[in-house]
């Protein structure tokens, strides 16, 4: 692809290819290289984003969640429901992780700045939209007297911390998903309806 073919490229293109290069080398990957890689000048790179940092965090934003796939099986009521929309976040997260690894290692990542930078990242939309539907499971009388903010995280930490641990090597790197049952099935024995 030549230098002046492709001066068009869109913001998601080229933040598309931003994010393929600092997945693979961190921060330490070249704005040289990206540019290279996308087929554009180095220098129209900084005039989208001013600093190789504003391309970082722009580029980081972690995949978009399919929110209706991860939080709705209507079929599911009860222990069953919390643990497919359990196994639906560990399958995202473990699509998202190489995008988080580098976003959290970066010496300026703060996630509270991050998220007021990025209100509508995906990851911010699924934790509002999975505290929303623990407060209509309550409401409805599927879940026990917990706090749904509590509770969303609980389901959160469970779903991230699986496929971090993979990454590490543990379970041979896959979860064995029996034994990702008896989580949920120790998670659901709190957030019953008694």
């Amino acid at each position: 692809m030549g230098m002046g073919r492709n001066k068009t490229i869109s913001d998601d293109d080229l933040l598309d290819v931003a994010r393929r290069a600092f997945v693979e080398e961190g921060f330490a990957a070249s704005t040289r290289e990206i540019a290279r890689r996308a087929g554009v000048s180095e220098g129209l790179i900084f005039q989208r984003f001013q600093t190789k940092e504003d391309l970082f965090f722009a580029a980081m934003i972690p995949p978009p969640a399919d929110l209706n796939r991860l939080l709705h099986h209507p079929r599911s009521k009860g222990r069953a429901l919390i643990e497919k929309i359990t196994f639906s976040m560990i399958d995202y997260f473990r699509d998202t992780l190489p995008v988080l690894l580098p976003l959290m290692s970066h010496p300026a990542f703060r996630f509270e700045e991050f998220a007021k930078r990025h209100p509508e990242s995906p990851m911010l939309l699924l934790r509002r939209q999975l505290v929303e539907f623990l407060v209509r499971e309550r409401r409805a009388g599927r879940l026990g007297a917990v706090d749904p903010g509590a509770a969303a995280l609980l389901i959160w930490s469970t779903a991230h911390s699986i496929p971090f641990f993979e990454r590490l090597g543990a379970h041979g790197g896959q979860f064995d998903p029996k034994l990702v049952r008896a989580m949920v099935r120790a998670l659901w024995d709190g957030l019953a309806p008694r």
